[in-house]
This record gives C-alpha cells, sequence and structure tokens, in this order.
C-alpha cells in the first residue's frame, strides 16, 4: 500500500497518508485506508487508532482532482469502496475510536475524514477549507451533513458557500479540533490521548461509540428506549462480559483493573 504507511505501537495503530505531494485521495487510496481500518476493528489486540499524514503541508488535499478529471468523478462514489470518499467518512462498522494527528492543511475530503474521526489533533499552521462548489460539487462527503451539526448553521454555510478558511485555533472553541498544538508536539499529544483510551475498558469504549453511533438520529426518548430494549449489540457485549464487573472490583481492591476485552 504505498500511499499509506501503517504501523503498531503496542495498543495503538498508527496509519499515515503518505501519496505526495498533497495527500489526496482517489478511489484506491479509499480503499486501502477502508480496508486498513476494517482490519483494525476485527483485530482484538488493537484499542486505538492515529491517522495523520507525511509531511508539513497537507493532512490531506482531499479528492485527488487531476484523477477525477479523466472522467472518473461521475463514478467515484460507487467506486470508494465501503467507508466513501477517504476511506472512513461512511465506514459506520467502525466502532473502535480514531483520533485525527493533523499535521498540515485539511482541504476538502481531508477536512471530512477529520469530522468522521473521534478526537482531532492539530498542528497550530493548520487550516481547513471546504472548496467544493467552486469546482461544481459538493462537500458531499461529510460536509454539508456533518459540519452544520458541529457549528452553528451560518457559519458551517459561510465555509461550505463562500468556501471560507479557518484555521485550527478558529474552529477549537466549537469542539471540532481536541487540541492545537506546536508541529514538533502533534503526536505526543495524539499519544497522549491514545494512551488514555486504552487505559479504558475495550468494550466500553466500543460501546460509547456504538451507542452514540446507533441514536444520534434518534429522540433522546428514543435513544434511551434503544439502549434498554438491548437492540445495541456492543452494549450488550458489554454488559455480558467479566469487564462489566472488573472495574467495580479492582476499585474496591485498589489495584489497577484487568480487562480481558470480550
Amino acid at each position: 500500500m504505498s500511499g499509506i504507511i501503517v504501523s503498531r505501537e503496542d495498543r495503538v495503530l498508527v496509519v499515515t497518508l503518505n501519496r505526495a505531494p498533497a495527500n489526496a485521495f482517489d478511489d484506491v487510496t479509499s480503499r486501502e485506508l477502508a480496508q486498513v481500518m476494517l482490519s483494525y476493528q476485527e483485530d482484538p489486540d488493537l484499542r486505538c487508532a492515529i491517522l495523520t499524514a507525511s509531511g508539513e503541508k497537507f493532512f490531506s488535499g482531499g479528492m485527488d482532482l487531476k484523477w477525477g478529471a479523466d472522467g472518473n468523478l461521475r463514478l467515484a462514489s460507487h467506486g470508494y469502496g465501503p467507508g466513501g470518499l477517504g476511506g472512513i467518512s461512511e465506514l459506520w462498522s467502525l466502532t473502535k475510536p480514531v483520533i485525527a494527528a493533523l499535521n498540515g492543511m485539511a482541504v476538502g475530503a481531508g477536512f471530512e475524514i477529520a469530522m468522521a474521526c473521534d478526537l482531532v489533533v492539530a498542528a497550530d499552521h493548520v487550516k481547513f477549507w471546504l472548496p467544493e462548489v467552486q469546482r461544481g460539487f459538493i462537500a458531499d462527503a461529510g460536509g454539508v451533513i456533518r459540519l452544520p451539526r458541529l457549528l452553528p448553521y451560518q457559519l458551517a454555510m459561510e465555509m461550505l458557500l463562500t468556501c471560507r478558511w479557518m484555521t485550527a485555533q478558529e474552529l477549537q472553541p466549537f469542539g471540532i479540533v481536541n487540541a492545537v498544538v506546536p508541529a514538533s508536539e502533534l503526536m505526543d499529544k495524539a499519544r497522549e490521548y491514545a494512551a488514555k483510551i486504552t487505559e479504558a475498558a475495550p468494550l466500553a469504549v466500543q460501546a460509547t461509540k456504538a451507542t452514540w453511533h446507533q441514536t444520534a438520529h434518534l429522540s433522546v426518548r428514543g435513544a434511551f428506549d434503544e439502549v434498554q430494549s438491548g437492540k445495541i449489540r456492543e452494549h450488550r457485549a458489554m454488559m455480558d462480559s467479566p469487564d462489566y464487573e472488573e472495574g467495580s472490583r479492582a476499585f474496591a481492591d485498589k489495584r489497577k483493573p484487568v480487562w480481558y476485552g470480550k
């Protein structure tokens, strides 16, 4: 997978986009990243993933427009694979957390991929841009769907319709970015978040993400009903696991919990 570099750091998977000059996505790269994430989901030894990229200028420049200009654009939505453009923007089966470590600009699908991640750490020079309407299409890999849910509507529309650039510092107060750090500290901060996640009960972590994904479209009452009816598989697995009582026992015994993750 020349466009993606994968490494393991204990229970953390580090995935690096490596497609110079802008780490842009075509159909092949999208399918490759989706496959990496599906393999991560199935690996019982992995509990968290960090998604970053090579270089300092771009996290991702979004869709590869040169590839799209060769007649691929109209067929693209059918060829990106199970995760959609960028590999994870529509990967609903992914219940393990992904931390985006943004080393450079997040443009178009690059921004949409970041919004699909669970936590976002950005280097202090990072900017965000959704230029799709200036290219003849829309940000339908998550921009028009997720951004108005994360920002005040008018500000989201300003980014989507006027293609306003925004910095990591500007977006942090809205929660799109969890932390803004010097570039030299980017991966350390991402690993700090990952360490906290891997210390937690793995089934509880997955149940947290799965419960949100499966109830986000419901009313508060409907979401409670969904959970209490036992319809969420990950929540049931957590409650049926020895880990469900291990945390309380460890607290009472004044020791660290030992998670089985099954």
